[in-house]
């Protein structure tokens, strides 16, 4: 999972983020991310298969932050390999993390992605996500662009799961 999650922030972001931030995301250290997210039991992480690859997965759950008022359930990662966009795998992880969020009695997800990020923006206004605040995060000495995106419905996203 480590090596997916880096592969697919690569292919995400590095034409987005300065040289020196995206050679900072390692696989060693996203290891150490992945074992602290799993020992977890309120996190909900789920991954979609070609076989036994992974080839996307989700991480939701209560957020580790309050980045607007009345905030409730949060999807830190979501991510599909290049190589299998366009195929729902995007779709039925946040159909299923939306579910996992409702059953646990939340009443709205939300995300954060990066401003730059226009492909991901438009798929997730799609998916129904209302824009509630944009802004800048530091992160390793960079101030980068954002957008925090919350779902309101979380019966209808997680009926829009397509598998």
């Amino acid at each position: 999972m480590a090596t997916l999650h880096v592969a697919c922030w690569r292919e995400a972001y590095t034409v987005l983020v300065p040289d020196d931030l995206a050679k900072r995301f390692e696989v060693a250290a996203m290891i150490l991310r992945w074992q602290e997210h799993l020992s977890k039991p309120e996190r909900f992480i789920e991954a979609a298969y070609d076989g036994s690859q992974p080839v996307a997965f989700v991480n939701s759950g209560r957020p580790v932050e309050q980045l607007f008022d009345g905030m409730d359930g949060h999807i830190a990662a979501l991510y599909v390999a290049k190589t299998h966009y366009r195929k729902g795998l995007g779709r039925m992880l946040m159909a299923h993390a939306a579910a996992d969020w409702l059953a646990q009695g939340g009443h709205s997800i939300s995300l954060g992605v990066l401003a730059e990020n226009t492909q991901a923006r438009s798929f997730y206004e799609a998916m129904g996500g209302r824009l509630v605040k944009t802004g800048f995060y530091e992160w390793h000495g960079h101030q980068l662009a954002d957008a925090i995106y919350v779902f309101e419905d979380l019966a209808r996203l997680a009926a829009r799961n397509p598998v």
